[in-house]
């Protein structure tokens, strides 16, 4: 279509630069002023608020991008302002005669501008962190970036998605009571289950459908109360500007459903509501047994004995007694750290030495990325971290790696090449390094604060190429070299194991929205502690770890294959291939959570959680292979057997990290730790940044903030691990400087 055919608006959005956008704006009667970013660029715009500015003023102005400001000065211009991956589909879902007007897309990828001329000008109102995203109606006193700007993060330009032209309406009555319902209540209740019967059968129903059930509620962020999973109602439409989060409860062991404005729903209608097909599972039913035939003149038989309940999970003795240990000598650790250390020291034995061969062509190997987020202090996560390497050390201190300075000492290290000050180090370190070489890129990492790592990532041009080598890293590639300063690198039988700690608040300041996207994060087991935390009684004395704790996991390390010595010197250890009884369980978990990621859902699964989702299975063969190498310690097979009993238990624990990996994004998006410190990180930021490359001192810093010295140089110190500032000396003074400052 020809540009002298399209919409006036339309054009305007079109144009070839911000300021020529601005002055077509300005021409349709809008009040346009300049933005930095999404931000008014003005010292003050309140006056635009009441009077447009004229072309005149506006060709003075230098536009980074441009803003729309809202309200009776635009013609009694409402834009409302969807930012979330749920919001427009509700919306557009709940008034799809409002949704036939025009729109913009936002750079940042997920957010919605859909404009308005209303007769009557509502009040501007918002509904923040919502189920569906940041809901707000931009009226007087308001304003929105319009295309074609760019977004100051993802560097993507906003642009036109309903080439419309604006829809006139007399109010927006419903539309302001709409976002209304979402806002939060004032009093916050406690859910109870429904005090009613469970409807009766002709068949008890079958458990391995409630058990999807289950699962998939759960995916979908369903809490347990008991023998309940309470959430949101299967069918919110029913709710008509009703509750934000309409009550539901599913019954775990009568398998129906109960919502206090829906009524009672059977299993049948729930898995109709949730894609689950009971015939794949073996019927809706329990199927009945045979009767059992009598022969005449013959005593009746003695009645049937009921079924032993299920025994509970069993994890490997070893991992059993590891977790005893840490978790009395670190009484105030989640136990689910602990845990992941130990889970963490079992792959760093192992190496790449053990593989599946999976039925869809890749080789699986037990190597692990874990992270440890808990806020700081409280929680001791460094102590689940420390415990893990004193055992390490202890047991098998050649398979530890050195943390990585840039990426090209981090390929010399993966392709066991000793350290320039080879000759100068001790007897000891000497053998260390010796022993390490055969395993060179197949040993453990300990990084105390992880969010260092992606903030140098993210920020720092040396760290260039890192990113993509810990990625490839998780995937234990045969073989990869490159040409660097000191000569080629050549890595060889990859398989690196992470185990790092952090805050969400130094997390969340560290990645950005790629790092998920681009599965960086989505490799890590995101660990958060469990929601039943509770610190255990303390040890009088220290009690160091166990020797036979230590010599067991020497023994594992030892009896897989070993280096062999060669013309060209030791050379990498083989593997054993494992012996697999649970690939059939594999898939159909694999599948399960497959699923759980369709668009099509009626709650779509956060698109950060999909590629988590998506590796969930690959990480539980791992840990059953992991418990199936310490069972074959006990035996004097060739090779250890993965049992369907190992991969019940690994399902287990990684069921345990999904509903982990949703808290965090809670508490990255949410929750008020993790957005206070953000919030106070930013300000301190923007502050260092705005000095430039003298750099500011710590006095002028926490005066200016109105803050005390003391957070402020906590905040600061977030800040340098994130590898966002670094610290300098301004006349002997402690100051800060930010990294793109930063000269050499």
């Amino acid at each position: 279509m020809s540009s002298l055919n399209l919409l006036p608006i339309v054009r305007a959005a079109q144009s070839e630069s911000i300021g020529a956008a601005a002055l077509a704006y300005a021409a349709l009667s809008l009040s346009i002023i300049p933005l930095d970013g999404k931000r008014p660029a003005l010292k003050s715009w309140t006056q635009y608020q009441n009077q447009r500015a004229d072309a005149k003023t506006i060709r003075t102005w230098t536009f980074g991008n441009v803003g729309i400001v809202c309200g009776a000065v635009s013609g009694n211009l409402v834009v409302l302002d969807l930012d979330g991956v749920a919001g427009y589909a509700a919306f557009a879902a709940t008034f799809p005669a409002l949704a036939q007007t025009y729109t913009v897309a936002s750079g940042g990828g997920i957010g919605r501008h859909v404009y308005f001329y209303s007769d009557h000008l509502p009040l501007s109102v918002k509904a923040m962190n919502t189920p569906i995203g940041h809901l707000e109606i931009c009226g007087d006193g308001r304003q929105v970036v319009a295309p074609p700007s760019i977004h100051p993060i993802t560097g993507q330009p906003y642009r036109v998605e309903k080439a419309l032209d604006i829809l006139r309406v007399p109010n927006l009555d419903d539309l302001v009571a709409w976002v209304e319902t979402f806002k939060p209540r004032q009093e916050a209740r406690t859910w109870q289950p429904p005090k009613i019967s469970a409807p009766s059968g002709d068949a008890p129903l079958n458990r391995r459908v409630i058990e999807e059930i289950s699962h998939v509620l759960i995916g979908q962020g369903f809490k347990q109360h008991g023998e309940w999973l309470h959430g949101r109602c299967l069918y919110p439409e029913r709710h008509k500007y009703g509750d934000r989060n309409p009550s539901f409860g599913f019954n775990t062991a009568s398998g129906y459903g109960h919502c206090y404005l829906c009524g009672t729903m059977l299993a049948k209608e729930i898995c109709a509501r949730l894609n689950i097909d009971p015939g794949q599972l073996g019927g809706l039913v329990e199927k009945p047994q045979p009767p059992t035939i009598q022969r005449r003149r013959e005593p009746p038989a003695d009645p049937p004995q009921q079924e032993p309940p299920a025994p509970p999970m069993k994890l490997p003795d070893w991992l059993e007694r590891y977790m005893a240990w840490a978790g009395a000598t670190g009484n105030q650790t989640p136990l689910i750290f602990h845990q992941a250390a130990g889970l963490w020291l079992l792959a760093t034995a192992v190496g790449r030495r053990l593989y599946g061969e999976s039925p869809w062509g890749v080789r699986i190997y037990p190597n692990l990325y874990m992270m440890l987020v808990a806020g700081t202090t409280f929680y001791r996560k460094s102590t689940a971290y420390k415990l893990a390497e004193s055992v390490a050390r202890a047991a098998i201190p050649h398979m530890l790696m050195p943390t990585p300075g840039s990426p090209e000492r981090f390929q010399e290290a993966l392709a066991g090449r000793l350290p320039v000050n080879f000759d100068k180090l001790t007897k000891e370190q000497k053998d260390r390094f010796t022993k390490a070489q055969p395993f060179a890129a197949q040993r453990g990492l300990l990084k105390d604060e992880v969010s260092g790592l992606f903030g140098a990532i993210n920020k720092r041009d040396y760290m260039i190429g890192l990113k993509d080598l810990i990625m490839e890293l998780y995937d234990c590639p045969d073989y990869f070299d490159k040409d660097t300063q000191t000569g080629l690198n050549v890595v060889e039988n990859a398989a690196l194991s992470i185990l790092g700690v952090t805050t969400p608040a130094s997390l969340g300041s560290a990645i950005s929205a790629g790092d998920w996207d681009n599965g960086l994060l989505v490799r890590f087991a995101l660990l958060m502690p469990e929601p039943d935390y509770a610190e255990r009684p303390a040890s009088l004395i220290y009690q160091p770890a166990p020797n036979d704790l230590i010599d067991d996991l020497r023994k594992l390390h030892e009896r897989l294959p070993t280096p062999e010595m060669t013309e060209m010197g030791w050379s990498a250890p083989g593997a054993l291939r494992l012996n697999v009884e649970c690939w059939a369980e594999v898939q159909r978990y694999g599948d399960h959570l497959r699923r759980l990621c369709d668009p099509r859902r009626e709650v779509e699964l956060d698109e950060r959680l999909k590629g988590v989702y998506g590796r969930m299975h690959v990480q539980a063969f791992k840990l059953a292979a992991l418990f199936a190498a310490l069972d074959w310690l006990k035996t004097d097979g060739n090779a250890p057997t993965v049992t369907v009993e190992h991969w019940n238990a690994a399902q287990a624990i990684c069921d345990g990290w999904r509903t982990s990996a949703h808290r965090l994004l809670d508490q990255l998006d949410k929750s008020g730790e993790a957005v206070i410190e953000r919030r106070l990180q930013d300000r301190v930021l923007t502050v260092i940044q705005e000095a430039g490359a003298a750099g500011v001192a710590m006095r002028d810093l926490y005066r200016k903030l109105n803050l005390s010295a003391k957070q402020a140089r906590q905040l600061a110190q977030d800040l340098i691990r994130a590898g966002l500032i670094e610290e300098r000396r301004i006349e002997r003074a402690e100051a800060y400087i930010a990294v793109e400052h930063v000269i050499g």
